[in-house]
């Protein structure tokens, strides 16, 4: 690997950003961001610990009994891939016009920017791939939960 036109160097100390395979086991190991209980997610390409610049990507559980979960997305277009259970969510627009979505394993849900979006459990364990972008460039809105991905990039090399 080489430095990019940009003139991002991918072997610095600390460097994520090059090619590479993301495992299973990677993905387990990240700390998991908790949006309301039995409803989290491992996020694991980001702005914080991939200097990813246009996209995040992670994996999201929610449990059978979890308590439901509200966002706005404002700037962000995201797209959501069942991997198992159901994905429910209730979208409403500014003018409160509501529809109800579900996607089952295999298909997608695309949830565009400018709605109110709720996650709403099904009584069965569901599991999805979402998609996010753009990545703001302040990075994600959870401080805490960002910081601790920053700290996950380790202290190596980059690029092999």
């Amino acid at each position: 690997m080489s430095r990019g036109d940009d003139g991002y160097d991918p072997f610095a100390p600390g460097s994520r950003r090059y090619p590479r395979v993301i495992d299973q086991a990677e993905i387990d190991s990240l700390p998991v961001l908790k949006y309301s209980s039995g409803i989290e997610s491992a996020i694991f390409i980001s702005r914080e610990r991939d200097d990813a610049r246009y996209f995040r990507q992670g994996v999201c559980t929610i449990e059978p009994d979890a308590e439901p979960y509200e966002w706005f997305a404002s700037t962000f277009d995201e797209s959501q891939y069942c991997t198992e259970g159901v994905i429910r969510v209730e979208a409403s627009d500014a003018d409160g016009r509501l529809v109800i979505l579900e996607a089952g394993p295999g298909e997608h849900l695309f949830l565009p920017a400018g709605y109110q979006y709720r996650w709403v459990p099904t009584g069965r364990r569901t599991t999805m791939l979402w998609t996010s972008g753009p990545s703001a460039p302040v990075g994600l809105s959870a401080r805490e939960y960002g910081a601790q991905l920053v700290a996950s990039r380790g202290t190596g090399g980059g690029a092999e």
